[in-house]
């Protein structure tokens, strides 16, 4: 009788799809053409390559959306989603805190700050697992700007996730 138990239990968890992050209709594993479509319906005022293997899609500072979505693929397939939000320290912190709340202590914390010919860049870069996905917050703070943005990751082929 246990080892029906087990089968069955055995077989309901590789029945089950593999956990993957979804944000809106874009969804790890979609290829680029995928989310070329999806974006359509998002009416961004540009949409351009990013490097060999990423897309941004940004509304232009005249626009009162001021949305920016970075999205990164390996092999063709969507690993990576970055969205900016408005910059400010106290909305990291709010937002690492309910992280925190939901996830736990972070898994990995990056602290980093490097010289550019502006100035200096300081970025703190916050990162909690859910499952197979890796659930990100980094803020980057520069001479004359900020910048604060929430990410998704999921291992792959190409790169070490998270990072």
């Amino acid at each position: 009788m246990s080892m029906t138990t087990l089968g069955l239990l055995a077989g309901l968890l590789l029945a089950l799809p593999a956990h993957a992050w979804e944000v809106g209709e874009f969804k790890n594993g979609m290829s680029r053409a995928e989310v070329e479509q999806a974006l359509k319906t998002w009416n961004f005022d540009k949409t351009l390559p990013a490097g060999s293997d990423g897309l941004f899609a940004y509304d232009l500072p005249s626009n009162p959306a001021g949305r920016r979505f970075l999205f990164t693929f390996c092999n063709d397939k969507l690993v990576a989603f970055d969205q900016e939000i408005e910059p400010a320290f106290r909305h990291f912190v709010v937002i690492a805190s309910n992280y925190a709340n939901l996830y736990g202590n972070p898994l990995k914390v990056i602290p980093y700050t490097s010289v550019i010919a502006s100035g200096e860049k300081s970025l703190l870069a916050m990162f909690w697992r859910k499952g197979a996905d890796y659930i990100g917050l980094k803020y980057a703070l520069y001479p004359s700007s900020e910048q604060l943005s929430m990410t998704w990751q999921i291992n792959n082929n190409c790169w070490q996730a998270p990072r």
